[in-house]
This record gives C-alpha cells, structure tokens and sequence, in this order.
C-alpha cells in the first residue's frame, strides 16, 4: 500500500513542483519529519518511516537511538496498513533527525549540511591498495602487503533524480547549467576562482531554486 502511494505520488509530483499552492519550498522554517527513508522517494516526498512504527527494543527517547538501531543487520516496521516489513540495514536510503538528512553510503551513515535541490556532504571511500616492503640492504622489493583505508571524500546529491556522485567540478557545473544566469557568472572566473567558488555558488543556486515537497 504505502509503495503504491509512492508510485501515485511520482506521477504527481511534477504538478505539485510547478503549482505552488499544492506544494512547500523547503526554507529556513520548513521542518522535514523525522525517520528512516526506506529509499529515495521517502526523501523526496518527505514521508519517512517515523520512530512510532519501528520495531525495536531500543529505547526510542535516546539522542543516539539511530545510530544504534542502523547497527543492526536487519529493521523491522509497521506498514501503514499495518504489516509487518523487514529490510536490510544496508539497503535504507537515509534518515532524519532534528531537520538533518543523513544518507548511507556503502554502510555509513552521512549527515548533509548543505541540503538542497544541489546537496553535498564529506563522507569516506574504501580504498585498496598494495604495499611494496622494501629490503634495506640490497634496496630491492621483497613482498608486497594489501591494505585498504578509507580516504574523506566530498560527495554531490541531485534531490530532483536521487543520483548520488563523487564531487567533482565537472560534475557540479552540469548541476549549475540548469540556471543560464548563474552558470555564466560562474564560468566568467579563473581556473582557480571556480574551485574556490564552487561551494558558493551551489548555495547562490539552492537559494534560487528551493526544494519543493508536497503538502500533507
């Protein structure tokens, strides 16, 4: 049922952006609802799975009663229709508390701080590698070790489509095409300007072009 409502939702929701008096921008005073965002949908019609309907023994007043219900493999919750569902920890989308978005990625959870219709957070990669031992009297290679580290990575979130990207500059300057206006000024600076920049005008960008979610 509530994924059925979803699906009616997504056909709608391009009439809900348009007309604004079937929807709200997301401003300095618009409180998303907190829970856990099953997928990407639940996000963008701010419509998560609220705290009332998991199932856990974890004591739900707790300030860190998300961090320690996302370390279990599985969470159970109560439909709307009041079923039973199971999913894997690894497979929820995100969640939200006290107005923060957090989203997973490859098992960790990231808050956003810059959320908007351009979103963008640090989070971390795995990344793989060989070590060479080297022999310090004959100064040759004598085995190599495997490691693997996670290195900080910056991240980029279109709310619009739910793609998820490594941040790069190429990448934001996609986003930033969609405003003519902004993306001129913004390609009129240095090399170098457009790196310092781009933060900014990601931000000049969300303030133009606020979120919007449904009503209700």
């Amino acid at each position: 049922m509530r994924y059925l409502c979803v699906v009616v939702l997504l056909c709608l929701f391009p009439l809900f952006h348009v007309k604004a008096q079937d929807s709200i921008p997301y401003l300095g005073d618009f409180r998303l609802y907190e829970g856990l965002y099953i997928n990407y949908q639940d996000l963008r019609f701010n419509w998560p799975i609220p705290k009332e309907k998991i199932i856990t023994d974890i004591n739900k007043d707790q300030l860190d009663f998300y961090s320690k219900l996302l370390e279990n493999e599985e969470i159970k919750y109560y439909e709307r229709d009041s079923s039973v569902r199971k999913i894997k920890t690894s497979s929820i989308f995100g969640y939200c508390q006290n107005n923060f978005v957090f989203i997973n990625y490859e098992n960790y959870f990231y808050r956003i701080p810059v959320f908007g219709n351009i979103s963008y957070f640090l989070g971390t990669i795995e990344v793989r590698g060989n070590y060479t031992n080297m022999d310090p009297f004959m100064n040759a290679p004598m085995n190599s070790t495997a490691f693997k580290t996670r290195e900080f990575k910056q991240f980029l979130l279109d709310f619009y489509s739910g793609e998820l990207s490594l941040f790069t500059i190429e990448k934001a300057e996609e986003y930033l095409k969609r405003d003519p206006e902004i993306y001129k000024e913004y390609d009129a600076l240095s090399k170098k300007k457009k790196k310092d920049l781009i933060s900014r005008y990601i931000r000049m960008y969300n303030d133009k072009h606020p979120v919007y979610f449904p009503k209700g």
